[in-house]
C-alpha cells in the first residue's frame, strides 16, 4: 500500500496529492485530517535513561566452607558427624562425593537432628532419619535445593537493598540483571534458575542460607517478583529477568527510599564460600 501525501499552503488550503485505492468499506478514499493553530500546549515526557541511574547492590554468601569429611556411624543416633568448623544447620543439602553404605554419592540429603557437629540426614523434608548402614567417611558438599534462599548466614541473614535517586518520586523498571562471578574450578551456574522479590520495607525469615524460603513478616511490603535465568561465562554467570505477571513495573517511591530484594533459587545447584551475587535494576524514568 502506498502512503498518502498531502501539501498545505498557507492561505490557499491543503491538497491531497496521491490517494491510495485502498480501505475498510466504509472508508474508501478517505483522509481525515485535523490541523489547529488554536490549540493549548499537551505536555509530553519521553520515557529515557539519562536522567537516571541504574542502582546496583550486592549479596555476599557466608565465608563458611561449603565441604567437609563426615564421619559415619550405624549406631547412636545423630549418626554423622561434621569434622570441621562450620557444622550444617537443619534443612540445609548435602551430598556425599562417595556411596557408603546407603548414603548415595550425588544424591542430595536433607539435615536433620543437628546437635553441635553431628547431625542425621534424610531423603526430603520432614521424613525420618536415614540409619547408615556402613560405617566409614566421605566428603559432603552444600548444595541448594529447589525454593531454597540464597543468604549471607544460615541463622540471621542481612537482606541487601538498594535506592533510586530520582526528584519525581517515580520510576518504571522493565527488567533487572543479575550477576555472580567466579567459576570456582568446576562450579558452574549454567541455566541456574533464580527469584528474587522486591521489597519496600525490610522482612523477615524463618530460615537462612541454603534453608526453604520462607518470609515470617512483610506481605504488606512486598512490591514485585522477577525470574531469572543465568548463563555461564569463562569469569561469572549473569542473566536478567522481567517482572513476573507484567511486561514491566511501574514504582513510586519518595526519591532515595531504600528497595529490599533477596534471592531464591529454584534448581539444584552448588555454591561457594563468599560468592558475590550483583543486582543491576534498569530504570526508566
Amino acid at each position: 500500500m502506498v502512503f498518502p501525501t498531502a501539501t498545505v499552503t498557507q492561505g490557499s488550503g491543503w491538497t491531497i496529492n496521491t490517494l491510495p485505492n485502498a480501505g475498510q468499506n466504509m472508508m474508501i478514499n478517505s483522509l481525515g485530517v485535523a490541523i489547529a493553530s488554536d490549540q493549548s500546549a499537551f505536555p509530553v515526557t519521553s520515557l529515557n535513561s539519562s536522567a537516571i541511574a541504574n542502582p546496583t547492590s550486592t549479596l555476599t554468601r557466608s565465608a563458611n566452607l561449603t565441604s567437609s569429611s563426615v564421619t559415619i556411624s550405624t549406631s547412636g543416633s545423630p549418626y554423622l558427624t561434621w569434622t570441621s568448623a562450620n557444622p550444617p544447620t537443619n534443612g540445609q543439602g548435602f551430598y556425599p562425593t562417595t556411596t557408603v553404605g546407603n548414603l548415595t554419592a550425588g544424591t542430595t540429603y536433607w539435615v536433620r537432628d543437628v546437635a553441635g557437629s553431628t547431625f542425621n540426614l534424610s531423603l526430603s523434608l520432614g521424613t525420618v532419619a536415614i540409619v547408615p548402614t556402613t560405617a566409614g567417611s566421605a566428603t559432603f558438599v552444600l548444595e541448594y535445593k529447589p525454593n531454597d534462599m540464597i543468604a549471607t548466614s544460615a541463622a540471621t541473614p542481612a537482606v541487601s537493598f538498594f535506592s533510586i535517586a530520582t526528584s519525581g518520586g517515580g520510576v518504571i523498571i522493565p527488567r533487572i540483571r543479575l550477576s555472580t562471578l567466579g567459576t570456582q574450578n568446576v562450579i558452574t551456574w549454567q541455566n541456574a534458575v533464580l527469584s528474587v522479590n522486591l521489597w519496600s520495607a525490610l522482612p523477615t525469615y524463618a530460615g537462612g542460607d541454603a534453608q526453604i524460603y520462607v518470609p515470617a513478616t512483610g506481605s504488606a511490603f512486598w512490591l514485585a517478583n522477577f525470574s531469572i535465568t543465568l548463563t555461564q561465562f569463562g569469569d561469572g554467570a549473569a542473566g536478567f529477568g522481567q517482572i513476573t505477571g507484567a511486561n514491566q513495573m511501574a514504582l513510586k517511591l519518595a526519591s532515595g527510599t531504600s528497595v529490599f530484594w533477596d534471592l531464591q533459587v529454584l534448581s539444584y545447584m552448588q555454591p561457594f564460600a563468599s560468592q558475590v551475587f550483583t543486582l543491576t535494576v534498569e530504570c526508566l524514568n
